[in-house]
């Protein structure tokens, strides 16, 4: 019987209400560090997938864009005057139903009922940073919400890999904030450095390092966002990093931005 606590179990959530006129979002550039729900309620939106589609589709009240993780898209909100969205962000720890494994497609949900959608979304922003009690309320509530759009949501086909570089991926996943080699990763695979680096390469399209860079700075991005306090050099640590330096060097070439830059980006969508 599969654990139902492995694969519901949050390593992020945040409700937010946007207000604003017209404006761009460019997220082309920057893979999105976690997954998005948001729920239009007022003027209109366009949503451009940048990873490689290139489709985009238009976004009016009552109706919810899902963003997955790692997306590359840009958003043009449209104000009649102002634009008014909620966005609930979230990702969970690995392995979770709600993963960047399961391959989702950035696209728009149009409920049954966007009335009850909404009301949800409002109960959920309204009692996010509320009582413990109502705070569970509002877990439940998204969790309702998650259960309800799932069978409705588009996923590309997810790429077969062999079983044992899938243990190397829960591995580095699992432990990205420890020291982690390559003659590691090969131990795990129960495979030879020299047979092992190759094989990750070909399956995969990245090396192992790089693989773990990208993941680190995922996590990197998030703690960003969600932490002000944390200082740049305490993020870097504990996403696994010696060196802030080297850090911040392979954060610039991700991203396309300095960790002190994208901090600045908001919880936009």
């Amino acid at each position: 019987m599969a654990d139902i606590s492995a694969s519901s179990r949050l390593a992020f959530f945040r409700v937010s209400v946007h207000e604003h006129g017209e404006s761009v979002f460019d997220a082309s550039c920057e893979p999105r560090p976690r997954f998005c729900m948001g729920l239009l309620l007022a003027g209109k939106a366009e949503f451009r997938d940048c990873g490689g589609s290139g489709e985009s589709f238009m976004l009016s009240p009552g109706e919810m864009v899902f963003v997955p993780i790692t997306t590359r898209y840009v958003s043009h909100w449209m104000g009649e005057p102002n634009v008014k969205y909620i966005s609930i962000h979230f990702d969970f720890e690995y392995p979770g139903i709600f993963t960047r494994h399961r391959n989702f497609k950035l696209q728009k949900y149009v409920p049954e009922d966007p009335k009850a959608l909404i009301s949800e979304f409002e109960y959920m922003k309204e009692h996010y940073e509320d009582t413990e009690e109502l705070q569970l309320d509002v877990l439940s509530r998204f969790f309702g919400v998650l259960s309800t759009i799932l069978p409705k949501l588009e996923a590309g086909k997810a790429k077969q890999i062999d079983e044992r570089l899938s243990r190397a991926v829960a591995y580095i996943e699992k432990n990205f904030a420890q020291d982690i080699s390559v003659d590691r990763l090969a131990a795990v695979c129960n495979m030879s450095s020299s047979r092992f680096f190759p094989t990750f390469k070909a399956a995969l399209g990245v090396t192992p390092i790089d693989y773990l860079n990208h993941f680190r700075i995922n996590r990197a991005m998030a703690m960003l966002i969600n932490d002000d306090s944390m200082s740049i050099e305490s993020i870097s640590g504990a996403v696994g990093f010696e060196s802030s330096t080297y850090f911040r060097r392979v954060f610039k070439r991700i991203t396309g931005k300095s960790p002190k830059e994208y901090r600045k980006i908001s919880a936009e969508i």
